[in-house]
């Protein structure tokens, strides 16, 4: 047995809406290719708003990180404070454009936070004087909830132990190559040397 669907007939409008809208459509593809193309040859100027929103530097596949317990990055050791602040050279600071203009790495500002806020909980435990109302206290306490949001991993995480008190056991984390970024921060602070 065959089955045959007969043809349908358009009507006198439909084929010509449809011809105009397969050229609206094919010219907006090629007018967003453009604006694509156009966007990553811009230079920009680092000058008020001229700047693009992450730094255009080259970043390769994912890598895996495990997660692990390390000996390294302790709450309060006497290697602590060198372990934390060797993993922001220089602060973090990058210098861009013909003015060097100062710009920091998103990844740095949340190292130096967690970093701040570890410093603020060791001194609380040795003086008794905590400082929760300090404005970089809540700055950093708003900036790390909010990156936290903006990289929101959807990674399961599997969880042991009663819901009352879970135990939260991540095997390892898909992550941008970190390593890049230092590699390009390193060689933009030793191009922007005085000297």
């Amino acid at each position: 047995m065959i089955l045959s669907v007969a043809p349908t007939r358009l009507s006198r409008r439909t084929l010509p809406f449809l011809i105009c809208l397969l050229i609206v459509k094919t010219g907006g593809m090629l007018w967003l290719r453009q604006l694509a193309q156009r966007s990553g040859q811009h230079t920009y100027s680092y000058v008020g708003e001229d700047y693009p929103r992450a730094w255009p530097i080259p970043m390769a596949r994912p890598v895996l990180m495990p997660l692990e317990n390390t000996h390294r990055y302790m709450f309060d050791n006497p290697e602590s404070d060198q372990e934390w602040a060797a993993m922001t050279p220089r602060n973090g600071i990058i210098h861009l454009g013909e003015q060097r203009r100062p710009f920091s790495i998103s990844m740095f500002h949340q190292l130096r936070c967690i970093s701040l806020l570890r410093k603020e909980m060791v001194s609380a435990q040795k003086t008794g004087v905590v400082k929760p109302e300090s404005q970089l206290n809540q700055h950093c306490i708003n900036y790390m909830r909010q990156m936290l949001f903006c990289a929101a991993d959807p990674v399961l995480d599997t969880v042991l132990g009663p819901q009352s008190r879970p135990t939260v056991t991540p095997e390892f984390f898909e992550c941008k190559d970190w390593q890049l970024v230092y590699d390009e921060v390193e060689k933009n602070q030793r191009e922007s040397s005085p000297g």
